[in-house]
């Protein structure tokens, strides 16, 4: 897949992003995933996240949201299970190809909880 394969893909069918429709993806599968803050025309991107193994898990995950405070403080505007957020997904074939899948839309997006320092 390419890079704008994928970021078509994490752009298109946005679901809410709550337990019930994470819950809908199929298990262990591999991927990209990204999550959406409602905007006027166009959202804007919040985060970009992949996972080598199950991003049905590493969603259900990111509704804790745990491990990443930037990601907390942005869920907490819209509570702890922000219906308001959407994501959307791209399946990957391999481990390699979702690493930098996931590196090159990072690198072109710059999701606002993505940056460091």
């Amino acid at each position: 897949m390419t890079p704008f394969a994928a970021k078509y893909q994490l752009e298109r069918n946005l679901r809410p992003f709550t337990r019930a429709e994470v819950r809908r993806l199929p298990s262990e599968r591999r991927g990209l995933y990204a999550l959406w803050l409602p905007g006027g025309e166009l959202p804007e991107c919040l985060y970009v996240g992949m996972s080598t193994t199950c991003v049905r898990r590493r969603l259900l995950d990111h509704l804790s949201a745990e491990d990443n405070p930037a990601l907390l403080r942005e869920f907490e505007l819209f509570g702890r299970e922000p219906t308001r957020i959407k994501f959307g997904v791209a399946w990957t074939e391999g481990e390699a190809e979702t690493r930098e899948l996931e590196s090159a839309v990072i690198g072109e997006w710059r999701p606002r909880t993505n940056r460091r320092g």
